[in-house]
């Protein structure tokens, strides 16, 4: 008898232990799949430094609203029988609250003119999950900076609300309209060339990043294919009404545009035509490239 009542308490004290392992590992919630149903945003597992979690989505700047999905979920052993409306609610704390967590690389909240979303949602009886829908207006997004659309589920028809789940941050990323991987060909010139550096290249591609809303980040090529140096900070500027591209190097105030040749831009192929030149005699430099649009990076 007396054996049998220590192992009762050695049982007692394990399932003990192992909840406590659990509640722990869930940040002090109970699994959702054998104890309480909770309503919440699924994203995987909750982050480990006590902050908040996100979702990503990177958008191309377009004149069409771009569509993002997150998911509203029930979890629990079972559906219900009745819908369930989830209100939501745009919390700035939750911003705040990922912010301070990530101090070397925040958010600027989204802007109200940038985006729409509905603020309840109704998971459909017998159902778990249900699809929230985002527009962004990424031309009101400024591709030099990084957003966050916080997101907090604020009421759930009298469910509980997941504590490790409830809220979330959306980061959202904007790239130019310009933006992509291109096809690189061309002829560059080197006064004085006995590297074999000058010449025609071609069968190149090279990705084009944002700098900023009419801008691409841009490194040019010698004819073996390596980067030309002393024009570092190279960027296309594309005037967005008549498709004129400018040059510039931050590192070079003699580059410019070469003066006899049109450099634009042709949105109906996606193609950049430039020319511009840097440097003086003995050691003067000049580039004509054409790329040409091939997909997003």
């Amino acid at each position: 008898m007396k054996n049998k009542n220590i192992f009762s308490g050695l049982a007692a004290m394990l399932c003990i232990v192992s909840l406590s392992s659990c509640l722990k590992n869930k940040n002090e919630q109970p699994d959702f799949s054998t104890t309480t149903p909770v309503v919440e945003i699924p994203v995987g597992s909750p982050v480990g430094d006590g902050s908040v979690n996100s979702l990503t989505t990177s958008l191309i700047q377009q004149d069409a609203p771009s569509d993002y999905i997150y998911y509203i979920n029930y979890a629990a052993s079972s559906t219900k029988s009745t819908d369930i409306k989830v209100t939501l609610s745009i919390d700035p704390a939750t911003l705040d609250k990922y912010n301070a967590a990530h101090t070397d690389a925040p958010l600027t909240m989204v802007p109200t003119n940038a985006f729409s979303t509905s603020t309840t949602i109704t998971i459909p009886a017998n159902t778990r999950r249900v699809q929230v829908p985002v527009k962004f207006v990424s031309t009101a997004l400024d591709p030099a900076l990084s957003y966050g659309l916080p997101i907090k589920i604020t009421d759930a028809s009298g469910e509980v609300i997941s504590k490790n789940f409830g809220a979330v941050v959306i980061k959202v990323a904007v790239r130019n309209r310009y933006d992509g991987k291109y096809s690189l060909k061309g002829y560059i010139f080197r006064e004085g060339d006995t590297d074999g550096l000058m010449g025609y290249f071609k069968g190149l591609s090279q990705d084009l990043s944002s700098n900023g809303a009419t801008a691409l980040n841009f490194s040019q090529v010698w004819k073996t294919g390596a980067g030309a140096g002393g024009i570092d900070g190279l960027t296309i500027n594309v005037n967005p009404t008549t498709n004129k591209v400018t040059m510039k190097s931050t590192a070079n105030a003699t580059l410019v545009n070469d003066p006899a040749y049109d450099s634009r831009y042709d949105p109906a192929t996606k193609t950049f035509y430039i020319s511009f030149k840097w440097g003086a005699s003995p050691a003067s430099r000049a580039a004509t490239d054409t790329l040409t649009y091939v997909s997003a990076r």
